[in-house]
């Protein structure tokens, strides 16, 4: 699907040029994503990409403690078969998570991954260097991952948190730019954010196009037509008329209309 393509474009692009330093990553540039789909089996990776050096990055999201690594293990012993590559595995949790396994001792196989534990930073700061960037007119790869991770890292008041990440985001003056940090976003928007803040980012962004386009082929939920239709009754709610929905959703007006009846 072209959307898809765009989509995965510009999450590549967004999450490389040092962009996961921010995160203290370091040689993190992509190439290529990948299925995430392994072979021979039912199991599915959160993403994964080839590097500019040719190894494998397997990125994993996790809002809760892993108890055993033996999963991951698996998932990238199918990676290097299917790749004929090494692989990098970093897995991401987020701030309800204070400590994590980063290695599985296996006697002749000793397995390890890099844990991120975004517990580690303020929500607040982060954001504050972003927006000192931006007022400096000094943007930087890193300040994608900064917006896009920082409502899963530790914050005195996630409701204002919440808002001053909206309120930088409309501020990044490129466009291109603007469309990498909400692929960013989109692609974590189902492990850290609630299903409100997803609607209320889902509006706010409506404004970047190729974004969008994914967002109301793919549902935000994986294909799930109930994201749209959330989105929908959110904007009903706020006052938004027919024609507006319809002009940003690409909904036609039958659809609308059922909605605002029920």
């Amino acid at each position: 699907m072209a959307n898809q393509d765009i989509y995965l474009k510009l999450l590549t692009q967004g999450l490389s040029g040092g962009a996961m330093r921010a995160i203290g990553l370091d040689a993190v540039e992509l190439v290529d994503a990948l299925p995430t789909e392994l072979p021979a089996s039912a199991l599915r990776v959160d993403t994964v990409w080839r590097m500019v050096d040719g190894r494998i990055f397997h990125l994993e999201f996790q809002t809760e403690r892993e108890s055993s690594l033996e999963r991951f293990l698996d998932y990238d012993t199918r990676l290097a078969r299917r790749y004929h590559a090494p692989v990098r595995t970093v897995v991401l949790y987020d701030a309800r998570v204070a400590s994590a396994l980063d290695t599985l001792d296996l006697g002749t196989i000793q397995y390890r991954v890099e844990n991120v534990l975004l517990r580690d930073f303020q929500g607040e700061t982060v954001l504050e260097v972003v927006a000192n960037h931006l007022a400096a007119h000094l943007w930087e790869p890193a300040d994608r991952m900064r917006l896009a991770l920082a409502l899963g890292m530790q914050t005195e008041d996630r409701r204002a948190l919440f808002g001053q990440t909206l309120d930088l985001i409309q501020q990044i003056p490129e466009l291109g730019e603007r469309e990498l940090v909400t692929a960013a976003i989109l692609a974590i928007s189902d492990r850290f954010l609630t299903d409100v803040e997803t609607d209320t980012l889902t509006r706010e962004l409506s404004t970047v196009p190729k974004i969008l386009d994914e967002v109301k082929n793919q549902g935000l939920k994986q294909g799930r037509e109930e994201g749209l239709q959330q989105v929908v009754r959110a904007m009903l709610a706020d006052g938004d008329s027919v024609e507006k929905i319809m002009r940003i959703t690409g909904l036609p007006r039958a659809t609308v209309e059922s909605l605002k009846a029920h």
